[in-house]
């Protein structure tokens, strides 16, 4: 075993995943994931990425991730994750169940979180250029929310539903779905409804 190998945080679980890279919130790219962990992974890609460049990677089947290019190696590079503690426990339990197929049999269609419905609920969201968006509230949890929306933001995109920030993770027929990133795991969704 590597010296890099001993200092890491978490053990990493070889997969071969596609994935969406969207760096420094400008430039998309294909790429694929090599291998992963609840803290960082490697991923192949043609692109130029640069040590420090912020990424939002969304991940087949498994997560939209954020965070930074830590090391570049030949066709690709390393990404530490910007992962609150509870979004890093849910990337936990997809990666033991990818892991431990047998074990995870019939699991996986199985919610972390209640979603329950709000009525009809509306709020603003914040988008990355600075412009507003009102959309009306499906459902949420204390993890993230669906909505519906006249418009879709890119997936992978940051952004401000409420009070909370978070990234949109999926697009729905009508809409798309948020996931939050907590900076304080005690913080729940604050939706302030529209009237």
């Amino acid at each position: 075993m590597t010296k890099t190998e001993n200092s890491r945080r978490f053990k990493r679980i070889y997969l071969d995943l596609p994935a969406k890279l969207t760096v420094n919130g400008i430039d998309e790219y294909d790429a694929r994931v090599l291998n992963i962990s609840p803290g960082d992974m490697a991923i192949m890609v043609d692109a130029n990425v640069a040590v420090g460049d912020t990424v939002v990677a969304k991940i087949s089947d498994l997560d939209v991730i954020e965070g930074r290019a830590v090391r570049i190696f030949p066709d690709g590079f390393a990404l530490s994750f910007l992962l609150p503690r509870r979004r890093r426990v849910q990337l936990t339990e997809k990666l033991v169940m990818r892991a431990n197929p047998a074990f995870s049999e019939g699991l996986s269609d199985r919610r972390i979180t209640s979603r329950h419905t709000t009525g009809d609920q509306c709020t603003v969201c914040r988008l990355p250029d600075g412009a507003s968006l009102f959309v009306r509230v499906i459902d949420m949890s204390v993890d993230g929310v669906s909505v519906e929306a006249p418009r879709k933001p890119p997936v992978g995109s940051v952004i401000h539903i409420g009070r909370s920030r978070g990234v949109i993770m999926r697009h729905t027929p009508r809409g798309f779905v948020v996931v939050y990133n907590h900076e304080d795991d005690s913080t729940q969704a604050d939706l302030c409804a529209v009237q």
